[in-house]
């Protein structure tokens, strides 16, 4: 039980190490563009960024505007700076938990890649029990994680570096289409069941109206049959 929790602290660890990379990469980027902004020549994301901005304004000079206000970079950069060092914290405490002599560190990336084949597997599962839309949440979650791995995680400073064969990539773009074709195809089921639901919704009001104007049909008749019946002992009466 100790060795086991020992482990779970080291694979927490690994896959902080990870996210502190992500960070440091954004921080990067968010250092890059500011400098850009700053020395007059906006990148290719920035340009982007403010040419959307206009178009949400509407106003022509709306990207002027935002040429001369370089609040927007900063104010992203202390955000950035701040949740950095918030996840710095983290890793420092769970740094604290590993015991000393624990040297062998888990494969943050194995672990992610492993976590992705768990969520396919379950979605599978889910996908034959009939709930489509847990299977779909399920695929879903296995997708972003197998493309973080084929997209960002090359791009990432790690120790050591993670990188991707030919095979690798191969394979998973193929696990990646597969999960996507059973996320469309349980989605799709689900859009069936819930038009099929609505269907019988429709349906049995449409019965139970149908027997409600049945019920009052009936009283109806039984009704006009008692006047006439009524009628006719009135009549017999007064002959």
């Amino acid at each position: 039980m100790v060795k086991m929790e020992a482990g779970k602290h080291l694979e927490a660890f690994s896959i902080q190490l990870v996210i502190l990379a992500i960070w440091k990469q954004a921080l990067h980027i968010c250092h890059t563009q500011a400098a850009s902004a700053m020395e007059g020549s906006p990148n290719q994301e920035t340009s982007r960024y403010r040419k959307s901005a206009s178009r949400k304004h509407g106003s022509p000079d709306s990207e002027e505007c935002l040429d001369g206000n370089a609040l927007w970079p900063k104010d992203i950069l202390s955000k950035i700076e701040s949740d950095f060092l918030r996840e710095f914290e983290h890793a420092e405490e769970l740094a604290k938990t590993i015991e000393p002599g624990n040297t062998e560190m888990p494969d943050a990336m194995e672990t992610i890649f492993q976590s992705a084949l768990a969520f396919g597997r379950h979605g599978g599962v889910e996908e034959l029990m009939g709930d489509m839309e847990s299977a779909a949440a399920l695929y879903s979650k296995a997708v972003r994680l197998l493309v973080f791995l084929l997209v960002e995680g090359p791009s990432l400073i790690l120790n050591p570096p993670f990188s991707l064969t030919n095979s690798d990539r191969y394979r998973l773009r193929n696990y990646i289409d597969i999960l996507n074709n059973r996320q469309g195809y349980s989605r799709s089921q689900r859009m069936a069941l819930l038009k099929c639901d609505d269907s019988q919704v429709i349906l049995l009001r449409g019965v139970k109206l149908v027997m409600l104007m049945g019920v009052k049909q009936h009283k109806m008749n039984d009704f006009e049959s008692q006047v006439a019946l009524s009628e006719t002992v009135e009549w017999e009466t007064i002959s």
